[in-house]
């Protein structure tokens, strides 16, 4: 897997999107940063699989990837998601992923009708 960051990719702007494409350089989803806080040196993770690729390991690559850039090019401290708590593929994910589950946010996702709770899940780098 090969993560290639857009051009103009500084933490400084606020958000980082990384791309992942495979050898065959096919789109595999994209990993980003966004929400950066220069003060507590933290920043949300997102992340996007492909549906076709997706249960292939991909998102967990992804995510280990982007650990490693956190560490080598940032100075950040952590970094967190906030999961929908109906999204068990996410959560599973980022359990993989090392990601531990440090609170519960009630009712704080919309879905139809109803709300679900979100789960906050952080990654300390340092």
């Amino acid at each position: 897997m090969i993560l290639k960051a857009q051009s103009s990719a500084s933490l400084s702007s606020g958000e980082i999107k990384l791309y992942a494409f495979s050898e065959q350089d096919v789109l595999l989803g994209c990993v980003e940063l966004y929400n950066y806080d220069p003060i507590n040196l933290r920043a949300a993770v997102g992340i996007v699989v492909v549906p076709q690729h997706r249960g292939c390991g991909h998102g967990l690559a992804m995510l280990k990837e982007l650990t490693q850039f956190c560490l080598q090019n940032t100075s950040l401290h952590q970094i967190f998601a906030d999961i929908a708590a109906t999204n068990q593929a996410s959560v599973r994910l980022f359990q993989k992923a090392g990601y531990q589950c440090c609170g519960t946010f009630r009712d704080w996702v919309s879905k139809g009708d109803n709300f679900v709770d979100s789960y906050r899940y952080q990654l300390l780098l340092k």
